[in-house]
């Protein structure tokens, strides 16, 4: 067999890739851990300027080219980059270099074609994603020397059973474990050779080398080493989710405090950096507060200095788990940071998450539960043991209704049939969305291991089975459905216009293919029909039933690796594109504009005040799309530069979350600075709106997603 020459991919700089073709007769587990020690061993390290933490700024070096054409991935394992590997085959002249390329290229084709089983238009943001959240809380409390000794325990045993898989997966984590110590050393090694400019830059620097002089080998003694092992093991992660952040290190800065040996300006400090790294990373989710096992508030010092520390700043997206009792100091730095304009944190009604996660049937342990984050965006995950589909899939429900409408609408007899006829094509999708994510799954376990979250996550090593196969101690799928307030809306408008007989279905399916072209005056009668988002029982009625269906139909199947799929509504930036392959539709939303984003309302349809818009959107079947059913809102900055202001919010929440609300996000801009910052983004270099789940700078979103943040109601109270 003809495979790519290893020591060739290290000359180019291709090491993770030289790491996997090292041992071609090897399985999977073992050749991709083979891949990411090299790519540690080698691993370029960033300049260092007297910072409090290590790695920081940036997950790759700038200027240092490594790991191009096979590209590390935390949720795919790896990335193929056929351009360049075009780029590369260019710049070089040598026989060999091509040679090794094409076969490289050939190579990564064949596996990735392995991998397509199944094809959908429904991907909606997800298709056999995985964000996941590595249990950052053992490193500190035990270290890596501990995983690295059940490791071994694991590998004699299996060695003893003759358990040939097992063997496998033990020893691709004694690989992985080894590039980790390479790095480790080297990092030492880079900070102790760098020479410091000043007093300051040399004392942050010994006493760096110092903490990793113990961590994250070994069990953390004081919040510094605790941070400084914290933002190790996120870099090992390549920056996906900081998780539980306060929970996990509230200990040791409980104890620090105590005894004298930080302050509070110290730990606000190295939060601050912190959160400085996950920005530059573009890293994701944190939730923060909530609940303690056995049931108490779990807020505490540390909740503050992180809602403190991301002022200003747009990662990473915070998740502020809101029990009643919250204390008020909570609440009022919450509303502070939100008043910022960075969209952060967004809020999560506690209870209603645990209750739904209980009633999900996935038998989370009460001391797991609490653990509850939302991964990626805002995918429902438990912290440190789960492998959760995030997103596995999609569905598109204005994409099903287009076809509901063109093969059922001229020949329906009445509302009532239109609406079964629909529901029967929404529960074909999703039969085919179960089935196919079930293929996906089984087709990770057999070919995308991913070993640094086996070694990471609970309870892969105590189970001897790698992440994908199953290993993690929970496993479900999230998945996104879109489009649900389009299709209430469309719906709402067949019935009052096709069924009240103004104008027959073959008729508007016409004007509908012509995209409303010479009909502008039904377009906007169309437009008047009620609207999702203003408190009209009769078409939150007909929103509720499509919900209550579709979520019911995903929980009534599993997916291969276990678990359950949860609902979710989370279009993050994606509901641009989701609007690009559906005609014009019944609302008088035009061909190939955007959906609505997330679980509520079109763009500037909410017309009737907040109050009216959450009354809506709780008369869903919420509970059932504990996935997370994202809502974006927007409010005058106005309202958050008085006491008075920021109680009507805090008020309003508070009420949303009683009437069933489980999520909400606030993005604090107005209407004329997003105006001048469509025409003039130079002017606006650090404008953050929220999007999706989670916070983004403005003048990284594309034209149409600028568009309908300026379109969102602007609410006052």
């Amino acid at each position: 067999m003809v495979i790519p020459k290893p020591d060739v991919l290290v000359h180019l700089g291709e090491f993770f890739a030289a790491g996997y073709f090292e041992l071609p007769d090897a399985s999977p587990m073992i050749r991709w851990s083979r891949a990411v020690r090299r790519r540690f061993e080698r691993r370029a390290l960033g300049s260092y300027a007297g910072s409090l933490l290590y790695p920081g700024n940036e997950r790759t070096v700038k200027g240092v080219r490594e790991n191009c054409i096979v590209q590390p991935s935390y949720s795919f394992t790896w990335a193929f980059d056929e351009a360049a590997l075009d780029a590369a085959v260019r710049s070089n002249c040598f026989s060999d270099f091509i040679s090794t390329l094409e076969c490289l290229r050939q190579e990564m084709r064949d596996l990735e074609d392995s991998l397509v089983v199944w094809r959908s238009p429904h991907t909606v943001g997800g298709h056999g994603y995985t964000h996941s959240i590595p249990n950052y809380g053992r490193v500190l409390r035990e270290g890596l020397g501990e995983h690295a000794c059940r490791v071994r325990a694991g590998l004699t045993a299996a060695r003893e059973r003759g358990a040939g898989c097992q063997i496998d997966f033990y020893e691709g984590l004694e690989d992985v474990l080894e590039g980790i110590r390479c790095w480790h050393r080297r990092i030492v090694e880079h900070l102790n050779a760098w020479v410091p400019g000043n007093e300051a830059g040399a004392r942050n620097r010994d006493r760096l080398v110092e903490a990793l002089r113990r961590v994250p080998f070994q069990p953390a003694c004081t919040f510094y080493e605790a941070i400084v092992a914290y933002n190790f093991v996120y870099y090992l992660d390549d920056c996906d989710n900081p998780g539980r952040l306060d929970r996990e290190l509230s200990p040791y800065y409980q104890r620090d405090i105590e005894r004298g040996r930080t302050a509070r300006q110290d730990a606000l400090d190295l939060l601050g950096e912190f959160t400085d790294n996950v920005c530059a990373n573009g890293g994701w989710s944190a939730a923060i507060g909530g609940t303690l096992p056995g049931g108490a508030p779990a807020y505490n010092d540390l909740t503050v200095l992180c809602l403190e520390a991301v002022r200003h700043k747009y990662r990473p997206s915070y998740e502020l788990a809101v029990r009643p009792d919250m204390p008020d100091a909570v609440w009022e730095a919450a509303l502070e940071t939100i008043g910022t304009g960075c969209g952060q944190p967004a809020l999560y009604n506690e209870r209603a998450y645990l209750e739904g996660l209980r009633r999900a049937g996935l038998g989370i342990d009460d001391k797991d539960l609490v653990m509850w984050n939302g991964g990626g965006c805002t995918e429902t995950m438990i912290h440190g043991c789960s492998n959760v589909g995030s997103l596995d899939a999609g569905i598109n429900l204005l994409l099903i209704l287009q076809d509901t409408l063109k093969s059922c609408l001229a020949e329906a007899i009445d509302f009532e049939a239109l609406v079964e006829d629909y529901k029967r094509d929404v529960a074909a999708v999703v039969r085919d969305i179960a089935d196919g994510v079930s293929r996906l799954q089984q087709a990770k376990a057999a070919l995308r291991p991913q070993p640094m979250r086996s070694l990471l996550m609970d309870d892969c090593i105590d189970r001897g089975l790698e992440f994908n196969v199953g290993g993690a101690r929970y496993n479900w799928s999230v998945v996104n459905v879109a489009g649900l307030s389009n299709v209430a809306d469309s719906l709402a408008a067949v019935r009052e216009v096709v069924f009240g007989k103004e104008i027959t279905g073959a008729a508007l399916l016409d004007v509908l293919e012509r995209d409303f072209e010479g009909a502008e005056a039904l377009r906007q009668r169309l437009a008047g029909c009620p609207r999702f988002g203003n408190d009209r029982p009769e078409v939150d009625q007909i929103a509720t039933q499509v919900a209550r269906f579709c979520f019911e139909e995903f929980r009534r199947y599993a997916p291969w690796r276990g678990g359950r799929f949860l609902p979710s509504c989370i279009m993050f930036t994606t509901y641009t594109e989701a609007g690009e392959a559906v005609g014009a539709t019944p609302d008088g939303r035009r061909a190939g504009t955007p959906v609505a984003d997330s679980i509520g309302p079109v763009a500037g349809r909410d017309r009737r005040g907040p109050t009216a818009m959450l009354e809506s959107v709780t008369r869903l079947p919420l509970e059932l799309a504990i996935g997370t059913p994202v809502l974006n809102v927007r409010f005058s900055g106005d309202l958050f530069r008085s006491v008075e202001g920021r109680q009507a919010i805090r008020d309003l929440i508070r009420t949303y979350f009683d009437l069933g609300g489980l999520q909400i996000q606030i993005s604090v801009v107005d209407q004329a600075v997003l105006r001048d910052a469509i025409a003039h983004p130079e002017r606006h270099e650090d404008l953050i709106v929220r999007i999706g789940g989670f916070s983004a700078h403005f003048n990284s979103l594309s034209p149409d997603l600028k568009w309908t943040v300026l379109e969102r109601t602007e609410h006052i109270v």
